[in-house]
């Protein structure tokens, strides 16, 4: 770009400006002017002509609302060949280094090698002067030299001189000789702790290959972008909070998500507890979502099994992934690890519950009250809502926590979905 600005002489345009009805080209002077009156916002007003014309996906991240989408295109903006090619260098600069390393590695073991031909060596001597290894050598040197001779005495004679040399040095003084042994081992030992075997050149291996891993694993995150995520055949939750929804799972779970199935859906002419649970008993990491009269969507996502129950029973959370959302308010709230104990409620004379108290866990005054974060009654159209006694509720928009989720006191329920997970 080599247009020049008429406001500032010798200044060339370098960005866009996005006003309300009109956009303005502007230079770094004019920009410079612009953070000087506190007037410009960087994040998307500003737009670099040079980037824009080289790359689509940046120009769209200045104008998508989507949070999700800006930070996926900043990530393929903000690698380029020439820093991958950089990136790539450090690695294989590292590589050659460790391959040195590994020669010096070499190295090393060998003379440790040698010092440890050296120590048995030393202990080898000593120990033939303790046994007195020379008269054994002897006694055998005078049975070779029998060689071809059969005479039974001459062998009497030599077995006999052996078995004198065992009694006198290994049997007799037994006691004597191992602690002259245990000595000379002692001293040895002491010997060897005064030059241990540290391996400097195998810990500088070492702390190479952990840069090395480094440097990989952050490669492999700028070649392996994060795409968002998906939930398919929903017609409830927006491609914005499908990215948040999967993202939580994972993050919370610490898993990957193989599959996410929708197994019933239902609308408001067919709402039917009894048909809810005979879909849900039996099942695990399900997440299922609502939509309201007032078009308020939320739901709630449990890896906990639901059971049919008769009498009623709480169900533990041991992952503490249980979650409650709010995609009308774009929040989701997680399970307490104190209300764990109680992250869904399963009973057959209810719809789902998220949340509670039973009398083993929480407030005796929530108990007899029977309140829970998240309660659907049978009907599907009355319960109630109270997010904060299991899962945490963040009271940053001054939102009434008996509202939020349903847009209205009771949830009247339009329709809702759910979904089943499957992890890798």
């Amino acid at each position: 770009m080599k247009v020049q600005c008429p406001k500032h002489k010798g200044s060339e345009f370098l960005y866009i400006l996005q006003k309300e009805k009109e956009i303005e080209f502007i230079c770094d002077q004019c920009h410079s002017n612009l953070i000087d009156k506190n007037i410009l916002n960087e994040n998307q007003n500003l737009i670099n002509i040079k980037r824009a014309f080289l790359y689509p996906e940046y120009l769209f991240s200045k104008f998508t609302d989507s949070q999700k989408l800006q930070q996926f295109f900043q990530q393929l903006i903000e690698y380029d060949e020439h820093n991958l090619d950089y990136k790539l260098m450090s690695i294989e600069n590292l590589i050659k280094e460790m391959q040195n390393q590994l020669s010096l590695m070499q190295q090393e073991l060998f003379v440790y090698k040698k010092k440890f031909i050296e120590l048995r060596q030393q202990i080898r001597e000593s120990l033939e002067e303790i046994i007195k290894f020379d008269q054994f050598k002897q006694q055998i040197g005078n049975l070779n030299q029998l060689q071809q001779s059969i005479n039974p005495l001459d062998i009497q004679q030599c077995e006999r001189n052996v078995y004198i040399y065992f009694q006198n040095q290994f049997k007799s003084k037994q006691i004597i000789v191992n602690n002259q042994v245990f000595t000379l081992l002692e001293y040895k030992n002491e010997y060897m702790k005064e030059s241990t075997l540290m391996y400097p050149e195998l810990k500088t291996l070492d702390k190479q290959y952990q840069q090395l891993m480094y440097m990989h694993t952050s490669f492999d995150k700028i070649i392996n972008p994060q795409f968002p995520g998906i939930i398919q055949n929903t017609k409830l939750i927006t491609r914005e909070f499908q990215a948040k929804l999967i993202d939580t799972i994972k993050e919370k779970s610490k898993k990957y998500i193989a599959k996410i199935e929708l197994i019933h859906k239902e609308s408001k002419t067919n709402l039917n507890v009894e048909q809810f649970w005979n879909i849900v008993d039996g099942k695990s990491n399900l997440m299922i979502v609502f939509q309201s009269q007032s078009e308020s969507v939320f739901g709630a996502y449990t890896p906990c099994k639901w059971v049919k129950s008769k009498k009623g029973e709480y169900i533990k959370d041991e992952t503490l992934s249980s979650f409650i959302f709010s995609q009308t308010n774009h929040q989701i709230y997680p399970i307490k690890q104190e209300g764990s104990g109680c992250a869904i409620y399963c009973s057959t004379s209810y719809g789902p519950i998220f949340g509670g108290t039973s009398l083993f866990h929480g407030s005796i005054r929530n108990y007899f009250s029977q309140q829970s974060d998240l309660m659907i009654l049978g009907d599907f159209q009355n319960g109630s809502s109270s997010i904060g006694i299991s899962y945490e509720y963040q009271d940053s928009t001054q939102i009434n926590s008996q509202t939020m989720l349903f847009g209205q006191i009771e949830p009247k329920i339009l329709m809702y979905e759910i979904f089943q997970l499957s992890f890798i």
